[in-house]
């Protein structure tokens, strides 16, 4: 096994500048801190999603805001994947009670989600606070209560000076007492979790310094008059391409682009051939890819919606060019590049994925929709929203209305070099608009740095908080004591020896689980990492298997004990609340001993961690559930053990049978109770007049039922 990096002795230095893409990839592979990856536009942050999805061995998913941003990533949307709503989340209130899609999880996502270790979340820009509180509720409540997000680390990826998120009027109105503004960094659980900021700074879009620097100062709201007359330089009329150049414009309206499309496609005076999408299986509207009903002309002007896939790279997304062949199932264009190279394109397909667990527990996307189409469309305009992302050698600005913070830089932005950038009007001061809570969020946020030492020690506090993760019991002391008051409510009356025995574990529990680990805790902060000489990390990594193998050892007889609580109850409300208490605690339970008992044998290591948890769950989860047990009332097997209370098993069993024959399909206590069962079975009544001592034989019961449970009595005792 490798050595953990707590377990180096060498003390690094640092020899080179910092990398934030080395930095970034460290973060989210070596440590549990949440991140969020911003840069300027053409800083590579789409590359780094992508290159890390292929690489890291952490167990994740990738999601978006909106269904293009998704299909975009290859990903879902948020909302789909935590089945939520698209109605405002209020902080303090549960996605639960007012999302009823979240009860209806099947065990599959269920079991997924349980063992996410990673979460990256592209656009986030777009995302709203309250979508990120519902996200941190549903994770809660679906793994860790006691840990922002359930304890799930956030890869956060996106630009603030770009897309903003939507937030129409009527939902602020009720956001606005819980938030200061409506971006992502107000969430109250990501405030609370904590985040770092890296910021990728080697723009690859633009190389001119002269281009960076106008860029910049849009960004950032710093453009002063000489700023904007030199970037108004390119309004001049004199320099504008002509029509037939085929550059296309970016408007910040949508009417202003499809009227400018209509128009230049209805002048042409070749026949309109018309594309239908195909559809399969699940392909949500919001998350079409392309036209599903597509109209093109001989001459028209268009772009490509997608990237080649194969090996031949012929077009990419955002390439313009014109139509100069097209047929029923195929269009040739001609690209705008120098080398005009002719392009002849077929229906393409975009997938709608989502994810699963294979049979061994891996996590992978599958097919859920796809949609097919020419990866086409008119574009001698586009918005500038569409063009997020999108790259053009030669585009007319149209930004003079801009309306959001950060229309103008996304526009300006998207152009490869000054000498390609035109602007249709001259740009006021009043179309560069940046958000001031973005703008204090920006300044106020420090940067991780990403030097060695710094990379290092988070490492080292990553180890340090999943060791103590290991040995923190707060989350199982909680779950006993909701099992504990469920148990005694239910059973006080009818098992008092199995209730004697729950107080005594209950102790057990307290002063040789909960107190212990709170002083092994306090010893593993004060030794931890291990950085010293080999025999001393030899003893801490030795204390650490001892300790593993104590705790397991008493949970695993708390756990056979949980295990074999009696659910032969006829009150149907306590019996669910038991029930279900009874199943958490095991589940639990189950969980910890696996781990611990991985590590009576292992050196700790937290990706050997990570895995212990998540096969440990995907065990757990696989296994039939208390609940459904109970609702079976544990009567039909004779492997389940019988407290000590009932006196004779073999009896009780009978007895049971026979009342469930009797009831017919109503429920078994109307012909007799539970109560009654076990007094007959502690009585051993011979004759009627005996039988009619117990409690809760009455005459009419007597008379019903008494010969049957007599003849029951004396074969049984017979056998």
């Amino acid at each position: 096994m490798n050595p953990t990096p707590e377990c180096k002795t060498d003390i690094i230095t640092p020899t080179s500048p910092p990398d934030p893409v080395k930095a970034a990839e460290e973060i989210v592979n070596s440590t549990g801190i949440n991140l969020f990856l911003t840069g300027k536009a053409g800083t590579g942050k789409t590359t780094f999603l992508h290159n890390l999805a292929n690489s890291t061995s952490k167990r994740f998913v990738v999601l978006a805001p909106t269904g293009v941003a998704a299909i975009n990533a290859g990903g879902n949307t948020i909302h789909s994947f935590f089945q939520l709503s698209f109605a405002p989340f209020i902080p303090g209130a549960t996605v639960s009670d007012s999302n009823k899609s979240f009860r209806r999880m099947t065990k599959h996502k269920l079991k997924l989600i349980r063992t996410l270790d990673l979460i990256i979340i592209d656009e986030i820009s777009m995302v709203r606070p309250d979508l990120l509180d519902a996200v941190d509720d549903v994770l809660r409540r679906l793994r860790n209560p006691l840990k922002p997000f359930g304890g799930v680390q956030l890869l956060l990826i996106g630009d603030l000076r770009q897309l903003a998120p939507v937030m129409p009027d009527d939902e602020w109105a009720l956001l606005r007492q819980h938030y200061n503004s409506p971006y992502f960094f107000e969430s109250q659980a990501l405030r609370k979790a904590g985040f770092l900021m890296i910021e990728l700074t080697k723009v690859y879009r633009q190389s001119d310094p002269v281009f960076l620097d106008i860029l910049n100062k849009i960004r950032d709201n710093n453009a002063d008059e000489q700023t904007l007359a030199l970037l108004n330089t390119r309004a001049d009329v004199s320099i504008m391409p002509k029509p037939e150049e085929g550059v296309i414009r970016l408007t910040s309206h949508n009417y202003r682009a499809n009227t400018i499309n209509n128009k230049h496609l209805n002048d042409l005076d070749t026949p309109v051939f018309t594309y239908e999408a195909a559809i399969q299986g699940n392909f949500p509207e919001s998350s079409y890819p392309a036209d599903i009903s597509l109209q093109l002309k001989l001459g028209a002007q268009v772009m490509f919606i997608k990237n080649d896939i194969s090996n031949e790279h012929r077009f990419y997304n955002g390439l313009i060019g014109h139509i100069v062949e097209l047929d029923d199932t195929s269009v040739t264009v001609k690209a705008h590049t120098p080398a005009g190279e002719i392009i002849k394109v077929t229906s393409v397909s975009w997938e709608n994925l989502k994810y699963t667990l294979n049979p061994s527990g891996e996590i992978k996307e599958e097919v859920e929709g796809v949609f097919t189409q020419i990866p086409l469309r008119p574009a001698w305009a586009i918005t500038i929203h569409k063009s997020q992302g999108l790259t053009f050698d030669r585009a007319i600005v149209d930004a003079a209305q801009s309306f959001a913070p950060g229309q103008t830089y996304v526009a300006l932005s998207r152009c490869r070099s000054m000498e390609g950038l035109y602007l249709e009007s001259p740009l006021p001061a009043s179309a560069i608009m940046t958000d001031p809570s973005v703008n204090r969020f920006i300044s106020s946020q420090p940067r991780m740095e990403g030097n060695d030492e710094e990379l290092a020690a988070f490492k080292d506090s990553y180890y340090r908080e999943l060791v103590m993760e290991l040995f923190n019991f707060s989350t199982l002391d909680l779950a006993f004591d909701s099992y504990f008051r469920a148990a005694t409510s239910a059973l006080s009356s009818l098992y008092p020896i199995f209730i004697s025995d729950l107080y005594e574990y209950k102790d057990t529990l307290n002063d040789k689980v909960i107190k212990v680990s709170d002083n092994f805790s306090r010893f593993l902060r004060n030794n931890l990492p291990i950085r010293s000489l080999p025999e001393v990390k030899e003893i801490l990594c030795d204390k650490m298997r001892n300790a593993a193998a104590y705790y397991c050892d008493i949970l695993s007889s708390i756990s056979h004990f949980v295990a074999d609580t009696p659910l032969e109850i006829d009150n149907q409300v306590l019996l669910k609340r038991l029930a279900r208490d009874t199943e958490e605690l095991l589940a639990l339970l189950k969980l910890k001993i696996y781990i611990l008992r991985h590590f009576k044998s292992h050196e700790f290591d937290p990706q050997e961690y990570l895995t212990a948890k998540t096969q440990a769950i995907l065990q757990r989860d696989s296994k039939p559930s208390v609940t459904a047990a109970a609702k079976k009332v544990r009567t039909a097997s004779p492997k389940n053990t019988l407290p000590a209370d009932i006196s004779d098993p073999k009896l009780y069993r009978a007895l049971q049978q026979w009342r469930k024959d009797r009831a017919d399909g109503k429920p078994a206590y109307t012909v007799l109770s539970n109560k009654v069962l076990m007094e007959i079975c502690r009585e051993l009544p011979v004759n009627l007049s005996e039988l009619k001592m117990v409690k809760g034989m009455g005459p009419v019961k007597l008379k019903e039922y008494g010969v049957e449970i007599l003849d029951i009595i004396s074969r049984t005792l017979s056998d």
